[in-house]
């Protein structure tokens, strides 16, 4: 299998991922409803825990493009698992505005 795909995954991820932590990303967040996003959650607290998850997203898919094996692909999965998991956890838990 080609590794050019991995490459451009990871290196859109990596730079979209640190614009999102500096706070230049915002138009990365757009789209849904985001009138009772922005009502309902802190954005840029939304913004730099989407801009970590990204960057280790991006690192991980880098990695993958050098393992082979059902074993790596397994874990590979399960790591974008585990990031996307905590990652939701924390927007519904730590980025909810108080009332």
């Amino acid at each position: 299998m080609d590794k050019t795909l991995d490459f451009i995954l990871t290196f859109g991820a990596i730079v979209i991922g640190i614009l999102l932590l500096t706070g230049n990303g915002g138009i990365f967040m757009k789209g849904g409803n985001s009138a009772v996003r922005k009502a309902h959650y802190d954005e840029k607290k939304m913004e730099k825990a989407s801009g970590i998850a990204l960057i280790l997203v991006g690192l991980a898919t880098g990695i993958d493009a050098y393992t082979t094996g059902l074993i790596a692909k397994i874990g590979y999965i399960v790591v974008l698992l585990v990031i996307f998991t905590v990652l939701f956890g924390y927007i519904r838990t730590k980025c909810r505005l108080k009332k």
